[in-house]
């Protein structure tokens, strides 16, 4: 176990290409399968309902935003940066879905504002997110491009998740805890990541990140499923 530090990044060569960081790209396949897995599960519930249909939406644009992360790591000697923009990117454009799929639940006249407010943090972010692109020299340190996104994730995840998710939990249904303890189970993996927590070469602070990620998203699902069969019991 590494703290403080990384672990050296794993170079394997396959097919006359020389790879980086293949456990990187391991994780982020798997969190595509499981993001089309639960993409699938949540098209069974009524898609005419925007809650339904936006969550959808970020599980297909999540998982292969991630997936794609995973190939700008592994081709990152080719690529380099060029690789994580589109991924990046996408990391943006799916927390809107997550804010439309909340929001739509609100039965206030404040909804529209907040759907505006919505569009408009996501116009912000993705200026800002190509103006780093095309500014920001990120040779000496590429986490700079992730800045963005990640601000952007955490207002977005915690107002909806938890702000509206406490409030829907309160006023729908009790599972949407499980929204907040989705957020919550992200916070040990932000602590790895900024004390550079690496348990193995092959097991380091991001592929811990990517388990945690793995279980959020099942926790999300299980609040989008409990409010599914609500409905299904009110018809």
């Amino acid at each position: 176990m590494l703290i403080g530090k990384d672990f050296d990044k794993i170079e394997i060569s396959l097919f006359g290409f020389d790879l980086l960081e293949p456990n990187a790209f391991i994780g982020d396949s798997i969190i595509l399968i499981v993001a089309l897995f639960l993409a699938f599960k949540v098209r069974k519930f009524n898609n005419s309902i925007p809650f339904f249909k936006n969550w959808r939406y970020f599980y297909l644009l999540f998982g292969v935003g991630m997936f794609l992360g995973g190939v700008g790591h592994l081709m990152f000697n080719y690529w380099g940066f060029y690789g994580k923009y589109f991924p990046w990117i996408l990391g943006i454009i799916c927390i809107f879905f997550v804010e439309k799929a909340m929001i739509s639940l609100l039965k206030t006249k404040s909804r529209l504002l907040w759907e505006n407010l919505s569009l408009l943090k996501l116009i912000l972010a993705l200026i800002l997110e190509i103006g780093v692109f095309c500014f920001v020299d990120m040779s000496q340190d590429h986490s700079i491009g992730l800045r963005v996104p990640a601000i952007n994730s955490t207002i977005g995840f915690v107002f909806s998740l938890v702000v509206l998710g406490n409030k829907y939990r309160k006023e729908i249904d009790k599972n949407f805890i499980f929204m907040i303890y989705g957020v919550l189970l992200l916070i040990p993996s932000g602590l790895f990541i900024s004390f550079k927590i690496n348990i193995h070469p092959w097991f380091d602070k991001n592929d811990f990140g990517h388990l945690i990620l793995i279980i959020a998203m099942f926790f999300y699902y299980k609040s989008i499923y409990t409010y599914s069969q609500k409905m299904v019991n009110k018809q």
